[in-house]
């Protein structure tokens, strides 16, 4: 891949993924209402749909993102805002006509979002509350987004597998994984 390249996709995606902030206002300075809608995940990663938007995807191509999840930054309701933005990327390719046979979008979790891969009990008993993103990874499962999380990351952090909820995949290591899923032609989407 060449350098240039890699770094198209990820900045053309974070225009079109937007920022937490820019949810708060819901009217245009003329008062009207701004539409937001969810046609894939219908409970997290709500867009704006722009129509004759400039650069939409192709709906007939198959679109392969890895989205590297560190963070463990959460919005408001608690859900992880990594995650968020993943199904903000999946409603605004939906949107675009791209159906699950030509969405292939990954997760990789490590370093603070590491625990995202709890299961529900586990989650519970570590942190003594529920898991505020067991809704979302499971909307984003059903989507068709495959999640994995970095082995070194799970051991760092005092996890086992067995630990690990429904929905996610223990990968030997996000050092592996990311490089792996690009020469598989995974575009590196950094979260």
């Amino acid at each position: 891949m060449q350098r240039a390249t890699r770094f198209v996709l990820p900045a053309a995606l974070a225009l079109a993924l937007g920022s937490g902030a820019a949810f708060a206002a819901s009217s245009s300075n003329d008062g009207s209402k701004t539409e937001w809608i969810n046609p894939v995940v219908k409970d997290y990663g709500k867009m704006h749909p722009v129509p004759d938007g400039a650069l939409s995807p192709d709906p007939n191509k198959d679109w392969k993102i890895v989205f590297d999840v560190g963070m463990g930054k959460t919005m408001d309701g608690g859900v992880n805002a990594a995650l968020w933005h993943v199904a903000r990327a999946v409603n605004i390719y939906g949107n675009a006509g791209v159906d699950k046979e030509h969405r292939k979008f990954a997760v990789v979790l490590h370093g603070a979002a590491t625990p995202l891969a709890l299961s529900p009990e586990a989650y519970k008993e570590k942190f003594g509350k529920d898991d505020p993103d067991t809704k979302l990874k499971q909307e984003l499962a059903d989507a068709g987004v495959t999640l994995y999380v970095c082995g070194q990351a799970l051991a760092d952090h005092g996890f086992t597998e067995d630990q690990v909820g429904p929905n996610v995949d223990v990968a030997l290591s996000a050092l592996a994984a990311v490089p792996v899923l690009e020469s598989q032609g995974y575009q590196l989407f950094p979260m």
